[in-house]
């Protein structure tokens, strides 16, 4: 597995800025060739269209965000050009992936994930999602897209003698809060003249942002004009 360009996860607390994974360097040159690779960015491109064709509003509210936290800090990698996500994960060889959940990811965001190599999808390389009861068949080529925070995700072995791989995108939930809060840390802003009704302002009500979360999806009598709106934005 192997990763790039991922602006670090910050808590509340934290005082940490947002920066880059640290790799050696045997990995440094590693990643740089996959990421360099036609095909994988390609893929990327896909992936995060594929956000913006069926969640426009939360694709937009990605731009907002994250596209203002790579101006503010230009020392961050921003993995791809064409791709609004800033990190990824590269699964190579054999990828078979336990169940998890990942914490750090936004909570009501959505995780890009493609399938590759050769392997029969009938027969394993399953992608099952433990709360939904679901077992779905994943061929090699197929993209989908997921609440990687809120839902416990996995697949399935593949045959002996077949190869699976993923590629994966995906925006940790800090650095949202990072942006949100004037970068800075909820600690820092809390420190300052006013900085309580600041983040209240975006953390809202204790309880409640779940129901904000599930506004930033379109229904579907929404969702031609959301689409509209998002290819007029990039436009």
């Amino acid at each position: 597995m192997t990763r790039n360009g991922e602006a670090a996860a910050l808590d509340d607390d934290g005082g940490t800025k947002p920066g880059n994974l640290c790799h050696t360097p045997f990995m440094r040159r590693l990643i740089r060739r996959l990421l360099r690779n036609k095909s994988i960015h390609r893929i990327a491109g896909f992936q995060s269209m594929g956000l913006a064709l069926y969640a426009p509003k939360l694709y937009q509210y990605y731009c907002k965000f994250l596209r203002g936290l790579f101006q503010k800090h230009p020392n961050l990698i921003h993995t791809f050009s064409n791709s609004v996500f800033p990190a990824v994960t590269l699964n190579c060889g054999d990828a078979m992936t336990f169940e998890h959940c990942n914490i750090f990811n936004i909570v009501h965001g959505l995780c890009p994930i493609t399938s590759g190599g050769h392997f029969n999808h009938v027969l394993g390389g399953h992608l099952y999602l433990r709360q939904l009861h679901l077992i779905i068949q994943f061929p090699s080529g197929a993209t989908i897209l997921i609440p990687s925070e809120c839902l416990d995700h996995g697949n399935t072995p593949i045959q002996t003698g077949e190869t699976r791989y993923s590629i994966t995108q995906y925006a940790a939930g800090g650095l949202f809060r990072w942006a949100a809060y004037g970068y800075q840390s909820g600690k820092s802003l809390l420190a300052q003249p006013g900085g309580e009704a600041v983040k209240s302002v975006f953390d809202g009500v204790p309880g409640s942002r779940w129901k904000w979360g599930l506004n930033l999806f379109s229904k579907y009598d929404e969702l031609a004009a959301d689409r509209a709106a998002v290819v007029f934005q990039s436009a």
